[in-house]
């Protein structure tokens, strides 16, 4: 393998794919990241075996091959070149990395022993592309990949659940101590996804890092059944997820249709207040108190050593006054993937949940359930 490409090009490419390698991974290949040079120009790919990222960075190829180096180090290397381009050249299982003086050797591994990733055609079975708009991808990354689960000892709760609901295609995610659920608007044809899909949220925003700077306004989607993977399509980046099996929470059961406090604020305010209460709430399992008077939240925290803080936010009401107590981290979670200036919350006593609505986005929804006090 011989080839030359542009350092701008390169450094970005390996920036994304070390966001995907896994620095404990189960086999040693996959700490690395596979170059392939062909006369079309240079691939480099990744994967940690959920997610898979590939991208074509063009460049000057005078000598094929395949090789795979360590991703984090060459990485580090290239983007300490000061050039404006980037030699390659192997010599066995080794990588030969030039730039301006810099001269630096990887130790590989043969590219035989990374694992297969597949490479679309994003085409269905009837023949057509199938289009997914770039902005769905953004506002689901946005507003509901957060409410995935981090631990993965339930790892259906790591992703998120596409599906079909009464009042539209949905994308929903919840750890189990809070929700968020999306309405999915625009003329993507939703039935190629199936009944139900779950992805993993990483891959949700993952995609999003990738279109985000984008020109095009759609990407392309493959769905292939028999390994369960899904490919998303993007100019000359690609990436691959497998598709997340088991048995998601019925969350139209768990969101609550009635309510007996509704109020209204302005959702910068709110999120002010929300910080100042957890300066006392940090050293109090992060557990901040909402007080519902008449046309004012009172938003209060204690600290043992601290002390104690309540701040007031001017309020709409609906209802009766009420009182509820939230983790503080996940309020802010949800104020700040919200839309627009105001935000809704929703509640039958501190013992249900909380349900958030931003005012003017009838199709996104959040829950939050309480702490008890």
């Amino acid at each position: 393998m011989k080839a030359v490409i542009l350092h701008e090009t390169l450094v970005k490419a390996l920036g994304a794919l070390n966001r995907i390698v896994s620095a404990k991974g189960q086999l040693p290949v996959l700490a690395n990241i596979l170059i392939e040079a062909e006369k079309t120009g240079v691939t480099l790919s990744a994967t940690n075996l959920e997610i898979g990222l590939r991208i074509t960075v063009g460049g000057k190829v005078t000598e094929e091959g395949a090789l795979t180096v360590p991703a984090r180090s060459l990485g580090e290397f290239v983007a300490s070149l000061g050039t404006e381009s980037v030699g390659m050249e192997s010599a066995g299982e080794r990588l030969k990395v030039t730039g301006g003086r810099g001269v630096g050797w990887f130790a590989g591994i043969a590219a035989s022993e990374f694992p297969v990733m597949p490479t679309g055609k994003e085409k269905t079975k009837d023949g057509k592309i199938v289009r997914l708009k770039k902005k769905v991808v953004m506002e689901v990354a946005t507003q509901v990949a957060y409410a995935a689960a981090v631990e993965e000892s339930r790892p259906v709760l790591t992703g998120i659940k596409f599906y079909s609901g009464e009042s539209g295609f949905m994308a929903v995610a919840t750890d189990g101590f809070r929700l968020a659920r999306k309405k999915l608007e625009g003329d993507t044809d939703w039935s190629n996804w199936g009944d139900e899909l779950i992805l993993p949220s990483r891959t949700i925003v993952e995609l999003a890092k990738t279109v985000a700077e984008g020109r095009k306004e759609d990407l392309g989607v493959e769905m292939i059944k028999e390994n369960n993977q899904v490919i998303f399509t993007y100019d000359t980046v690609s990436v691959i997820s497998r598709v997340l099996e088991g048995n998601f929470p019925d969350v139209e059961k768990i969101i609550p249709a009635e309510y007996k406090t509704k109020v209204t604020a302005d959702r910068e305010e709110l999120m002010r207040a929300v910080r100042s209460a957890a300066i006392f709430a940090r050293e109090s399992a992060n557990v901040i108190r909402l007080k519902i008077l008449d046309k004012v939240m009172k938003v209060a925290a204690t600290g043992q050593q601290t002390g104690e803080g309540e701040m007031e936010v001017e309020i709409e009401k609906e209802g009766d006054d009420g009182e509820i107590a939230f983790n503080y981290r996940y309020v802010l979670d949800v104020l700040g993937s919200f839309p627009g200036e105001r935000v809704l919350l929703e509640m039958t006593g501190g013992q249900t949940p909380g349900v958030w609505r931003p005012e003017k986005d009838t199709g996104l929804v959040c829950l939050i359930m309480p702490v008890r006090i």
